[in-house]
């Protein structure tokens, strides 16, 4: 059996019907007994809750585990404590393959959460447990945020591109949830640190010219100001450490972009991975 953490969010969703897909059996771990009705509608799985900074919880949660799938939530400034919480579990249920969904170069000091990604992926490889690193671009799945607008406004609501210059490696989180099925149901991978990018290193530019061509008419960007974009997070729950570490993460990006190459997720595939175009193009069939 397959414990995926943080199961609720949409990369927990996406790996579940993953695995689910190759007829894997699965345990997802969400916080909150409301959410487990909506985990369950993916498929058949058991679910249990629990706090990943509760040990006693997670234990329970790695009782009769082979493999776990470990996604901590974005921003959490407890991503350390929930890592030790994890590992520790994992350690004590002798767990064959530990698969950390971590970030693309967790080396960048500059963005606090990279830095606790980083220092999880040590915890994880001093603990002698059999272990994956993935560490995945940005989601393309992220401008759904902007959707809405883009739909009925012809608007492309943004923070990632300040200039022309900015080019970020982009990864579809279907893709991700396939190379994560991948990892854990076929022998080979253990001991692996993988980087993982869509095939385009993109700008501003080059989404607008994709998402003109399948919508069929033109598309402005707006670009909210921080204090306007810190006002959006709050209202949506978001503390200050969340709020602080995403407005440091934009900036570091405009100023250097985030640059990936897709060889290793070709590898794992087996095949191209999906491009920007044909994500915008699914998206609309989907929404249609």
């Amino acid at each position: 059996m397959i414990l995926i953490t943080g199961a609720n969010g949409k990369t927990g969703r996406a790996v579940i019907k993953a695995l689910l897909s190759k007829g894997e059996q699965i345990r997802a771990l969400v916080r909150r007994t409301e959410q487990i009705e909506d985990i369950q509608s993916l498929g058949e799985m058991e679910v249990v809750t629990g706090d990943m900074l509760d040990q006693k919880a997670v234990n329970e949660a790695f009782v009769g585990i082979r493999a776990v799938y470990h996604i901590c939530s974005a921003m959490n400034p407890d991503e350390i404590q929930i890592g030790q919480v994890i590992i520790q579990a994992a350690r004590l249920a002798k767990v064959e393959h530990f698969v950390f969904h971590s970030v693309i170069h967790p080396v960048i000091q500059e963005m606090p959460h990279h830095q606790k990604k980083l220092m999880v992926e040590e915890l994880l490889v001093n603990s002698g447990i059999p272990y994956t690193i993935i560490q995945p671009g940005v989601f393309m799945q992220n401008i759904l945020e902007s959707w809405k607008s883009l739909s009925e406004k012809g608007i492309f609501q943004q923070k990632y591109f300040t200039t022309q210059e900015t080019r970020i490696c982009m990864i579809d989180l279907e893709d991700l949830a396939e190379a994560a099925a991948i990892i854990l149901t076929r022998p080979g991978h253990i001991w692996a640190s993988y980087e993982l990018s869509g095939p385009q290193n993109l700008s501003l530019s080059d989404m607008v010219a994709a998402m003109e061509q399948h919508f069929g008419h033109e598309i402005k960007v707006e670009t909210p100001q921080d204090e306007m974009f810190a006002a959006q997070l709050k209202k949506r729950g978001s503390g200050d450490y969340q709020v602080n570490t995403t407005l440091k993460m934009f900036q570091h990006y405009n100023e250097h972009g985030s640059i990936g190459n897709s060889n290793v997720l070709t590898w794992i595939l087996g095949r191209k991975p999906n491009d920007f175009s044909s994500f915008i193009l699914r998206t609309l069939e989907s929404k249609n």
